[in-house]
Order: structure tokens, then sequence, then C-alpha cells
């Protein structure tokens, strides 16, 4: 008889066992959560019921909505920011921007001469990567923007000396199906001449106003770009049917 037992054959793992169902394990996790991540938002779509093509198209839109991005539409018509002027209703915008398109606020402004402008204003909008205000200016026979004015629900005045109507949601809902005849983006940030003419090209026409504004026309885009070379302003840029471009200039020339 030995005076030593025989070893016994251990029953736990040996260390390169464990090591391999651990680096298993890992492979599996990281399947799994890759699998989650691609099918994830295309099962928040189908609970959401939003079709990833409308998501898509959307997006798509809203970046091509470059501020220098115009487009000709025949019969002396352009198409920016995914409106055309002079034919499109204002609530059309909202096919661009369609989250920004409920807060838009619509109101008659009425000048010290007593004439009322309808306008549309979105307060904050990304036009490809360019961030800014806009103002949509809508077309109403004098009658009709009296009747509204006369059921507006407040008034304020702003600094210009005009002021501001607030109108009533039904007379609201109307007015957003007015035709855009003058649009207006306000960017957020300033850029000079120089960035100007990179982006828009060298303008056909260049007016220097008494007020040291520098303004490029554009009159085949039916746009206006205005800029301070003092940097006392940030840019404005006004675009218009081009047919109707004489609107912006006359005033420019005075």
């Amino acid at each position: 008889m030995s005076p030593h037992p025989a070893p016994t054959e251990s029953s736990a793992p040996s260390p390169r066992s464990g090591s391999g169902r651990m680096v298993a394990g890992l492979l599996l996790g990281t399947l799994a959560f890759l699998v989650l991540a691609l099918l994830g938002p295309w099962a928040w779509q189908q609970l959401r019921g939003e079709a990833p093509s409308a998501r898509a198209a959307h997006a798509t839109e809203s970046a091509q909505a470059l501020p220098w991005r115009i487009t000709p539409a025949g019969d002396g018509l352009a198409e920016v920011f995914g409106v055309v002027i002079g034919r499109d209703p204002i609530a059309r915008i909202g096919r661009t921007w369609p989250a920004e398109a409920p807060e838009m606020k619509v109101a008659l402004v009425r000048d010290p001469q007593g004439m009322f402008t309808l306008e549309a204003y979105l307060e904050s909008v990304r036009a490809g990567f360019v961030q800014g205000r806009l103002v949509l200016t809508g077309s109403a026979d004098p009658a009709t923007l009296q009747r509204w004015a006369e059921r507006a629900t407040a008034r304020e005045p702003q600094p210009s000396g005009s002021y501001r109507l607030t109108l009533a949601a039904e007379d609201a809902d109307r007015a957003r199906q007015s035709p855009i005849v003058a649009l207006t983006f306000l960017p957020a940030a300033r850029f000079d001449e120089a960035v100007a003419l990179e982006r828009f090209d060298p303008a056909p026409e260049r007016i220097v106003t008494a007020d040291a504004l520098v303004h490029l026309l554009y009159p085949a885009r039916g746009l206006v770009v205005s800029l301070d070379p003092q940097g006392r302003g940030k840019p404005v840029l006004q675009y218009v049917a081009p047919r109707d471009f004489a609107r912006l200039r006359a005033p420019l020339v005075r």
C-alpha cells in the first residue's frame, strides 16, 4: 500500500477554459449591443408610427435649406428655404421646418403712416449649418387686413414707432394661407463681405447707403445681402421673386 493516496482529478475548470468562457461572453454581449443599436431606432419609429422615409425627407429638406441655395422656379419666381416666393402660402414653410412650424407667430405690423403688413416669424431655425431668425411677409388685400386688425387680440408698440397686432386665432389660420411675397433671414452669426462673396458669388451691383451699410444686389436671384462693415449689426438677407426685385432696390437708391 502506497504511503500517499493517489491524487484525484479536480472538477473545477482550468484557468484556460474559464478565460475562454469569459471571451465568448464578451463577444456575445458586444454582438447583442450592436443588434440593439441597429434595431433600436427602427423599433422606436414603429412605435411612434413615423415612417423612416418621412424622417429622412425632413432631414434632407432642412439640410438643403441653405441661404445661398436659390433655384429659379419659372415665371420670374425663385425657390429658397423650400418655398417659392410669390406663389406658396406662408404655411408651406412648415414642410422645411416641421418642428418649428407650430411655434410660428403671425401678426400685422401697422407702420406710423397707418399701413398694415402681414408678417410671420420663426424665432429660430437652422438653415443647413446656419442658425437664424426667419420673417415671412404675406399678401392680403387691404380690406382683409383692416378686418383682421379690428379683431386683433393684442397691440404691442415697436421701437420704430410701429405697432405689432396679434391676430385672432381664426384670422391667424387664414393668414397662414396667404402667399409669401418676401422673406427675410437674419443669421445669428456675423460675417463680412468676403465671406458673403464666397457664398453668394460676386454681386452684379454693390450699393453703400448713407448709414455706411453695404448692400450686395443679386437681381436674378431676388436677393439683397446687407452688411455692416463696422460690426454694429448682423447681416440681413432679403428675398423676393426676381420679377419683383425693384421693391428691394428702390429704397437703396433714393
